[in-house]
């Protein structure tokens, strides 16, 4: 494999090194597909380009080099070309499962799959054992909700090339972002009664009881996964994590470590065991990993807000807060870490230096609506219900007209009835209904309790068109 893999490799260089020097030589349509493969896997597009179009140019009757010329379209984001180039092929050539693939593939970035399905059933007639094919409509049935039917070709793909367990995590996202965990269990108990030696269905198992917060049976299941591959550090980490729910803090250290030794790059892990020192009460422990994991990457806020909780604890908030404050000017756009950060700033002294840090974010931005959205829902759902009044009640007068958020006054007004200024609160939001009325229901999503005020719902009824 060594010595087939470095005649890859000189292949290509002998090949980029013909183009440099302008010299035509002649490559057979293996050697091409060799030379075109390598190159799609290092994006060498410049090369990539010269490759396809001398391949076509020697092989005309052979379609895959167009269908290259898809995929090298579709990875520079060039689809309208790709498209089009698709629609030459269908038209000059007898299809093959491959074109319908990449017809299919396509058709998922552009969001238009409702005939996914019909296009992979016409492979299927074509290539009716081909183990992609039916990885591929098995994972299609799959976000059609067709559970059993997915199961069937997945398990069809799997028995003909094992290697497809690699490929098991897509499913574990649709199971996960569609929140389907019962049928996840379904799904991966029967591939790990039919494969038990494939680590990935032990995985997806496991993942599945996690989702139930059955912890147990999701350590099991990692556990038989690191029976099939000892290597999978993120095995390691979820059982951390399932210990971790579990609040055996302990073990969750000892698998968290586990997996940081086989990705010594894993800065969550450092970060996860630091979490567990802290709520094990050992602050000098959590102060040393949390440090290690900003020795790996310098922005993780868990760890930089873990610190400054640290630091708060042992009564040196000034020194907590300086701290956040040198993070935070290596990465003023990270909003996720000023929000965190606005725990530390509650006492009326500081308003000053949190305006400054909101600036810094401020300054790097074009549109200001998402950011105080997100400030908005995330002082609410924190109850910083006091910051959050001082805030819109501050960028209200000091951000000019045109650059102000719609929302502006609708902000400031629930931030005005939840610290119990109602006068003030009235006066906003009757501005805010005037000129924006349609907006009071995403006002009113800010928090239930924004329609327990009688004064709130008499001016939505009284302003209404």
């Amino acid at each position: 494999m060594k010595e087939f893999e470095e005649s890859d490799n000189q292949l290509v260089t002998d090949f980029k090194e013909s183009v440099d020097a302008h010299v035509s030589k002649y490559y057979d349509a293996e050697e091409y597909e060799i030379i075109i493969e390598e190159l799609l896997s290092v994006f060498d597009f410049d090369y990539l380009d010269i490759a396809i179009e001398r391949a076509i140019d020697m092989y005309k009757q052979n379609a895959a080099f167009r269908l290259y010329k898809v995929k090298a379209h579709i990875l520079k984001f060039e689809l309208d070309l790709a498209e089009e180039e698709l629609d030459r092929i269908e038209g000059e050539f007898e299809p093959t499962p491959e074109f319908y693939m990449e017809k299919v593939y396509l058709s998922n970035i552009l969001n238009r799959n409702e005939d996914n399905i019909k296009l992979l059933k016409k492979a299927l007639q074509i290539a009716p054992n081909e183990p992609d094919i039916h990885f591929l409509i098995g994972f299609e049935l799959l976000k059609k909700k067709n559970f059993s039917e997915a199961l069937e070709h997945v398990k069809f793909a799997l028995d003909k090339d094992i290697t497809f367990e690699e490929q098991l995590s897509i499913f574990s996202f649709v199971f996960e972002e569609e929140k389907w965990y019962d049928q996840a269990l379904v799904f991966y108990s029967a591939l790990t009664e039919e494969f038990p030696f494939a680590g990935a269905t032990w995985f997806g198992l496991g993942l599945s009881y996690s989702w139930l917060d059955r912890y147990e049976d999701s350590i099991e299941a990692y556990k038989l996964a690191l029976t099939c591959d000892n290597d999978i550090a993120t095995a390691n980490f979820n059982i951390g994590n399932s210990y971790f729910e579990m609040k055996q803090y302990e073990n969750a250290i000892e698998y968290y470590k586990e997996a940081h030794s086989i990705d010594t790059g894993d800065f969550h892990s450092l970060s996860n065991i630091a979490d567990c020192y802290s709520l094990l009460g050992k602050a000098k422990e959590s102060m040393d990993y949390y440090r290690k994991t900003l020795d790996i990457n310098p922005n993780h806020n868990e760890a930089i807000i873990g610190i400054a909780h640290i630091l708060q604890k042992e009564n040196k908030e000034d020194e907590a807060r300086i701290f956040i404050e040198k993070a935070f000017a290596n990465s003023p756009q990270d909003m996720d870490l000023l929000f965190q950060s606005l725990a530390f700033y509650t006492e009326d002294e500081q308003f000053e230096t949190l305006t400054n840090l909101i600036n810094l974010t401020l300054n790097q931005l074009e549109n200001y609506e998402d950011f105080f959205k997100y400030l908005a829902h995330f002082s609410v759902a924190n109850e910083f219900y006091e910051i959050g009044y001082y805030l819109f009640d501050f960028y209200n007068l000091d951000i000019e007209e045109e650059a102000k958020p719609e929302m502006m006054s609708y902000y400031r007004a629930a931030f005005c009835f939840m610290t119990n200024r109602a006068d003030e609160g009235k006066e906003a939001l009757s501005d805010a209904l005037l000129t924006n009325y349609e907006a009071h229901t995403d006002f009113l999503a800010l928090s239930p309790v924004l329609e327990t005020y009688d004064d709130i719902i008499y001016l939505i009824q009284q302003y209404q068109p």
